[in-house]
Order: structure tokens, then C-alpha cells, then sequence
């Protein structure tokens, strides 16, 4: 029996070398280790906020006749295009005609009346004290004589500037009492956009950040796609009464494009970042923060998506938060940083992006 055993185990030990050649022998690919990784954004991205808001004239007046009268020419239409100076109605003006005339001859017989004085007083046939009573009568009918010029003057309704007739509020040949609104003139070459904002953002949007590249703007309800640049003009320091906001005041050129008028909606887009924060490039988790042992600089592992590894990158750290740290310098917009495992990593290690798995 033991000299058949000893035949079949040499069988069995040439069959398992026979399989063993160099040929057969596989090598084991390496380990691509996946790591989780963070995107960096930009920061202030999330503070543009937009605000509902309504067009105002820059410059708007309620004008009105400073005196009584019939008004007997009133030919303009609203949305009318009027310059400065040109005449927007007219009172009847023969009472006021009437009543310079008789100013201006009681200025004729009082000059004359001065004039009379004076030789007499040279000739010391009149007093002193009757020399200056005609003097004083000289101003006074000469201070009746302009205001009787201002009153005939006061007929007519000028534009005080280039502008657009808003609203008519009179008919003409009605009877017109001293200041009572006869129309409303918007002035054309600016116009105002008024927001409401809510008293927790008061400050930021009245202190805009000087280090960010958004600029205020406006889209109109009328053309939405475009945008146009806006500047601060005015904002209230008291809050509007049941909506505990406050009202704030932006101005444009007027557009050239499109006709935007008083009372049009439109959308204020703004950035509302904390001026003080606008040096920070990032916020990133602390584990994805490392202090290097030789020199002491603080790194992240950026990976590559090109190269399928990750390198070091030296950064600049601001404060711990409760968000992660702040990078100062050293990454931009669009890198991606690893955030988990750091510590088994080295430079040019290949590694690959985690996916996670749906339902895992």
C-alpha cells in the first residue's frame, strides 16, 4: 500500500507546479484610492438678492398759476414733449394789462413830480421834508409798477424744464384759483427706481461692498432680458409705516431703447455681501486643512481632473468659523479641493472622484 501512495502523490505534485509558470502569474492592478471632494464657489454668490421695485420721475412738479384768473389757453396733451421756457397756458390776462397801465402812469407823474421837486429844492422855494416825500412816492409807484409786471406775468404757465406732461387736471376756459394743480411735469433725461428693503438689510444695500466685481442693476417688466446698470441715489432713514421697511432710491439715464415710464414695475438686483468679508476666496472644512510638518504652511490637496491626481497647494487661512476655515489666497473659483482622508495622500497620487451609489 505505501508504494501505491508514493506514485500518485508525485502525480499530484507535477500536475500543481505544471500550472505555476511565469506565463500564468497575473500582477495586481493598483489601487486607485476615491476621495471626497469640494468645489469651490464663489462666496458672494448666494448674497445678489433681487427686490421688487416701481419707476418714479427723477424730477417731478405740480404746477399751478400763482393767481386767479379764466383760463383761456390750455392746447397741450399728456405724454407731450415740452422744453424749458415754452408756454403751457394761459390766463385772461386784460385785468392784469389793465392794472399796469395805471401803474405806469402813476410812476410817469410821480418820476415827474421828483423831477419838479429837485429844481424847486435848488432854488430852496420847496423844504427838504417836501423833496424826500417825492422821492418816497418815486419808489413806492415804481415798487407798484414791477409788481403790476409780475402779475401779468404771473398768466402765464412756463415749463421751469425739458420735460414730459405728465397729467392734466384742468379744462380750458375753466375758472383757475391761485395754486391749484393744473398739471404734472416729469422731467426726461433720468429716471428713479424705488425698492423696499426689509430693516435687516438696510445697511448692506445703502453701504455697497467696494470689492465686488456686481453691479448694481434694473430689468424693467417690459424687457426683462436686459439689464442696465443703476447708482445710488437717495434711501429714507425712517421706516415706511406697516411695512417696516425702508425706502431706498436708485437712478439710470433714461433708456434710449425702450420707453419706461412712472408707475412701470421693474427688478433691482443686488449684492448684499458684507464689505468686510470680501477678501475671503473660500470657506472650506477643517479637515481639508493640513499644516505642514516642515515649514509649518498650511495646504489643501486640489485634484485634477486632467491628470486624475491631486497636488499640493499652499493657502493663506483667515478665521476658524462654525462654516470651516477661510482661504484667504491660494485656491480660485472652480478648483477641487479634498476635504476627507488628507492625511494618506501624497503628491501625484493617483486618485479618483467618491461616487456615492444611489441608496447607499
Amino acid at each position: 500500500m505505501k508504494y501505491l501512495l508514493l506514485p500518485f502523490s508525485l502525480l499530484l505534485f507535477i500536475l500543481m507546479t505544471s500550472g505555476c509558470t511565469a506565463d500564468s502569474v497575473e500582477v495586481a492592478p493598483p489601487v486607485i484610492r476615491p476621495v471626497k471632494l469640494l468645489t469651490i464657489t464663489d462666496i458672494n454668490a448666494g448674497s445678489i438678492r433681487a427686490f421688487p421695485a416701481k419707476v418714479a420721475a427723477t424730477k417731478q412738479a405740480n404746477l399751478a398759476f400763482r393767481v386767479s384768473g379764466h383760463l383761456v389757453e390750455l392746447s397741450l396733451v399728456e405724454g407731450q414733449q415740452v422744453n424749458k421756457g415754452d408756454v403751457l397756458a394761459r390766463l385772461d390776462s386784460r385785468d392784469a394789462q389793465n392794472a399796469l397801465l395805471n401803474r405806469e402812469a402813476d410812476y410817469e407823474l410821480a418820476a415827474a413830480d421828483f423831477t419838479r421837486k429837485g429844481e424847486l429844492l435848488r432854488r430852496e422855494l420847496i423844504s427838504a421834508a417836501e423833496y424826500d416825500l417825492a422821492k418816497a412816492q418815486l419808489k413806492s409807484s415804481k415798487a407798484n409798477l414791477a409788481n403790476a409786471k409780475d402779475q401779468l406775468s404771473y398768466t402765464e404757465l412756463k415749463a421751469p424744464y425739458d420735460g414730459t406732461i405728465a397729467k392734466i387736471d384742468m379744462d380750458n376756459f375753466q375758472m383757475v384759483q391761485a395754486n391749484q394743480g393744473l398739471l404734472v411735469l416729469q422731467k426726461n433725461s433720468d429716471i428713479d427706481v424705488v425698492i423696499q428693503v426689509p430693516e435687516s438689510l438696510a445697511s448692506r444695500v445703502t453701504q455697497f461692498n467696494p470689492h465686488t466685481a456686481f453691479i448694481p442693476q434694473v430689468r424693467f417688466a417690459t424687457n426683462p432680458e436686459k439689464a442696465y446698470p443703476i447708482s445710488l441715489k437717495e434711501h429714507a432713514t425712517q421706516i415706511t409705516q406697516g411695512t417696516q421697511s425702508y425706502e431706498v432710491v436708485f437712478t439710470l439715464p433714461r433708456p434710449q431703447t425702450m420707453t419706461v415710464l412712472p408707475g412701470m414695475s421693474a427688478e433691482v438686483s443686488l449684492d448684499v455681501s458684507v464689505s468686510e468679508q470680501s477678501h475671503i476666496t473660500a470657506v472650506v472644512p477643517a479637515s481639508s486643512v493640513v499644516k505642514r510638518d516642515v515649514d509649518g504652511q498650511h495646504i489643501v490637496w486640489v485634484f485634477g481632473e486632467d491628470l486624475g491626481s491631486v497636488k499640493q497647494r499652499i493657502v493663506t487661512i483667515g478665521n476658524v468659523t462654525t462654516h470651516g476655515i477661510e482661504i484667504i489666497k491660494g485656491v480660485n473659483v472652480g478648483d477641487q479641493v479634498v476635504v476627507a482622508g488628507v492625511q494618506y495622500l501624497s503628491e501625484d497620487l493617483a486618485v479618483k472622484p467618491l461616487r456615492w451609489q444611489r441608496g447607499v
